[in-house]
């Protein structure tokens, strides 16, 4: 009986929008739903509120450097689990986790590149992986970037975006 049933109460805020996984984002500060292509074009900013959403490295790496430039050294470097650390889980089983949800072995990317034909020495943090921390790989790839803008005599970028240290890997 449609007597006994609860009303619906449908309101503008209530109305939940499901946004297909790649394609859409929703602005968290104006509510507006952008086509990824879109938020891409405008450097990642809302178009209609200039909200600035987060970006990996990838994205900034896109956006700074000249097109098919990006030659990432030290790609292979991953964290090691010298302390045996647990916490929550185990640091080990973290640092797997993280590289399969972010296909990232760190967090940072370091190489070369070149901004209008410039060739430049980067590092690029990324706070998807463990929030950016700082752990042994990324000082040790740091300093190795730091040595070729030296070596080479280049400039030097780094877009530091970090959750500080990463305690895990002992002071």
């Amino acid at each position: 009986m449609a007597f006994f049933r609860k009303k619906e109460n449908i309101s503008k805020n209530s109305i939940k929008t499901d946004i297909p996984d790649g394609l859409w984002s929703k602005c968290e500060d104006c509510g507006e739903i952008i086509h990824i292509k879109q938020l891409e074009i405008n450097l990642w900013c809302c178009p209609k509120c200039n909200y600035h959403f987060r970006i990996g490295s990838e994205q900034y790496l896109s956006i700074l450097l000249d097109s098919g430039s990006f030659k990432e050294s030290d790609k292979k470097m991953k964290s090691a689990d010298q302390l045996n650390f647990i916490d929550t889980k185990k640091y080990s089983e973290r640092i797997v986790s993280t590289i399969k949800k972010t296909g990232l072995n760190d967090a940072v990317k370091t190489g070369t590149g070149k901004i209008n034909d410039q060739k430049i020495a980067v590092a690029c943090m990324d706070f998807s992986f463990i929030g950016g921390s700082m752990g042994a790989v990324v000082g040790e790839k740091i300093a190795r970037c730091v040595d070729i803008a030296q070596q080479e005599k280049i400039p030097l970028i780094i877009i530091s975006q970090s959750g500080g240290a990463r305690m895990m890997e002992s002071a």
